[in-house]
């Protein structure tokens, strides 16, 4: 069955990443990276009456009243629950620690009747397996738990208290749900379990804790060891460690505070998502935590691209993150290819995902994050330490140029939709040469060098005004030399045949291209290739965004587009209000600041999409790039004194 699409919460150590539903339901949990391998199918908590016998009542079920929220300042997720039909209040806590593979789910269940309860709780457990062959399952009488193992390692659930009772497989659902496990088997070639507790006697307004406790490893003999070392503290010691570190990650950080209370809770959460988006291990930042596993309305999300990360880290300088920058840059100069670009994405351990093939725009974008985190952080010897990949970066992008065009070579856009010649990925390739030009002066590189980088870049910019500005129409084109119909024939006329491959394969594709796209921007933003009070950028945004701008504010990310249904974004709205501080409209890129602010979720996360007719968010929660901008808009609204001085702390 397929997940939920939406992960209302998100926890973990930077190791691991944990998802929650809207309803408190552990939905994803991925180890030991953050973005592989997800290591639940289905995981559900109950409650049931032991003395009565019945059924057990799912919290993640629509017979309790729901609220959720995280604890001020952390990445600690509160979920609570009431139910008239048991009379009892249950506050879930959900958090990760930080040297431990370990989430623990505890559990406050308070006695709202008149009468004395003896409550129950079940778990059910599905694994997944991520090979052709079966996981498997046991119980383990000596850690009383139910064992999840597999090739790459085991998950283990277990309780503050021993266990009442225990299945493996055999309709393990079902048993669960009528609260008759026969605890027969204690091993097994399946993927489920379940597992109950007695937490104890609950009195007429008494109350009792229970805590379930999740711990990964790759070695099914450690188990044992690691619950033995969490069990020395309280798990009340522990919730407070853990929330202490993330108090103290957060003080010494960059914090900016508008006095708008949303605006203000956005920007925390994004500081306390970059932390949980980052790969402690590699340095790699997912685009989002993974929602679509099975590629059924997409191509999955949980990856690591060159193109956010550029946004990204750039973000992460500001807010003062600058180890996790770092972190990026050291994972970037690993995994980079031998030719000097990089793939369209990666997982996050360096090796490359699924792609549809080269974004030249990616490739450009990490060398110019990598120049401006020398302008945050000023240090020589991180430019020394990327010289070798940025010399081999920029020598590919000098030499990935179409000699008949002036441009850089047709490769994907950075939608990743149409194979062509792109103004984004030519405003990227221009940046990242320049970039790489910069790097050479501070280092005092070969001057030749230098010199030769810059005459290109200059004949690449030359090249997108001949190609793309048209000044009949007081407007630049978004791509040249485009395939439209990635499937047969161009769709009308104004073509002509390209090669795509040293295999001297050709193609069809579209002349010009006069879509308009939120993309052209980047001709200014990030990338620099013009002033964004160049009269031509000028006159590109307003046509553009006249024709994105949907009826409730926000701004699609071109003209047509259906993906998702063709909402509006948060990151090409933000992306538009940074052009617009640039330009001196403040008020106007507030419009556009508070739109996405209004879209986030009760918990503050940015989707990518925000629903054209409701206003809610629509897809991907959260999005890391959305964050980002979210960040920089904030800190250029900031600067640029739309909100008092004496409100922001750190500065």
């Amino acid at each position: 069955m397929q997940k939920t699409y939406f992960n209302s919460a998100v926890t973990g150590n930077s190791r691991m990443l944990v998802c929650l539903s809207e309803l408190g339901e552990l939905v994803r949990l991925f180890w030991p990276d953050i973005d592989y391998i997800q290591q639940i199918d289905k995981f559900m908590v109950g409650i049931f009456d032991i003395p009565k016998g019945n059924n057990t009542l799912w919290l993640s079920n629509e017979n309790f009243s729901i609220n959720q929220y995280y604890i001020d300042d952390t990445n600690i997720i509160a979920t609570e629950y009431i139910s008239p039909k048991l009379k009892v209040k249950i506050r879930q806590v959900d958090f990760c620690l930080m040297d431990e593979d370990v989430l623990f789910r505890h559990y406050e269940i308070a006695n709202t009747g008149s009468e004395c309860l003896l409550p129950g709780i079940m778990c059910y457990s599905k694994g997944i397996s991520s090979t052709c062959n079966p996981g498997g399952i046991m119980f383990d009488m000596h850690t009383d738990s139910l064992v999840h193992y597999r090739h790459e390692g085991c998950l283990s659930v277990s309780g503050s208290v021993a266990a009442l009772s225990f299945q493996l497989g055999d309709n393990a659902f079902e048993s669960a749900g009528y609260n008759m496990l026969n605890g027969i088997n204690d091993t097994g070639m399946m993927q489920d379990g379940a597992v109950s507790w007695k937490p104890g006697v609950l009195g007429p307004g008494g109350s009792v804790t229970f805590t379930l406790t999740l711990c990964l490893s790759p070695d099914l003999n450690e188990i044992g060891n690691i619950l033995s070392r969490v069990k020395r503290k309280s798990i009340q010691d522990h919730i407070t460690d853990v929330k202490n570190y993330w108090m103290d990650y957060l003080k010494g950080l960059n914090i900016i505070t508008s006095g708008v209370g949303q605006y203000d809770r956005i920007y925390k959460r994004s500081l306390l998502l970059f932390k949980l988006m980052s790969n402690q291990k590699s340095g790699g930042i997912i685009a989002a935590p993974e929602m679509d596993e099975n590629f059924t309305r997409c191509g999955r999300y949980g990856y690591c691209w060159g193109r956010d990360a550029a946004f990204i880290t750039s973000a992460m300088d500001i807010c003062g993150l600058l180890h996790l920058v770092d972190n990026f840059f050291n994972w970037a100069k690993k995994t980079q290819n031998p030719d000097g670009s990089w793939h369209q994405r990666y997982y996050t351990n360096g090796r490359m995902a699924p792609s549809w093939g080269l974004q030249v725009d990616e490739t450009g974008a990490v060398i110019w994050g990598i120049y401006q985190h020398y302008i945050v952080t000023e240090s020589e010897t991180f430019l020394r330490d990327m010289w070798a990949a940025v010399k081999k970066g920029v020598e590919f992008l000098v030499n990935f140029v179409d000699s008949e065009t002036g441009l850089p070579a047709p490769s994907y856009d950075l939608w990743e939709e149409r194979y062509g010649e792109h103004l984004y990925s030519t405003a990227a390739v221009y940046g990242g040469i320049m970039a790489g030009a910069c790097i050479a002066g501070v280092l005092k590189e070969d001057e030749k060098l230098s010199e030769k980088w810059i005459s290109i870049a200059m004949s690449i910019r030359d090249a997108a005004l001949r190609n793309f500005w048209k000044d009949g129409n007081g407007r630049f084109i978004r791509s040249v030399r485009v395939k439209l119909n990635p499937w047969g024939p161009e769709y009308g006329g104004g073509t002509v045949n390209i090669q795509v491959n040293a295999k001297g394969v050709c193609r069809q594709v579209t002349k010009e291209d006069w879509t308009a796209d939120a993309s052209i921007l980047g001709v200014a933003i990030p990338f620099g290739m013009l002033d964004t009070n160049d009269p031509r950028v000028e006159s590109s945004v307003e046509k553009a965004e006249s024709v994105l701008k949907t009826y409730r504010g926000g701004l699609k990310r071109y003209e047509n587009d259906n993906y998702i249904g063709g909402n509006p974004w948060v990151l090409t709205t933000l992306w538009f209000a940074l052009y617009y501080i640039r330009n001196g409209k403040i008020n106007k890129a507030l419009e556009y600041f508070d739109w996405a602010a209004r879209g986030a979720t009760p918990l503050g996360f940015l989707p990518e999409q925000i629903d054209i007719n409701t206003g809610k968010p629509a897809w991907v929660i959260p999005l890391t790039w959305s964050h980002a901008m979210f960040v920089l808009v904030m800190a250029e609204l900031f600067k640029a004194g739309a909100w008092p001085k004496e409100s922001s702390e750190n500065n």
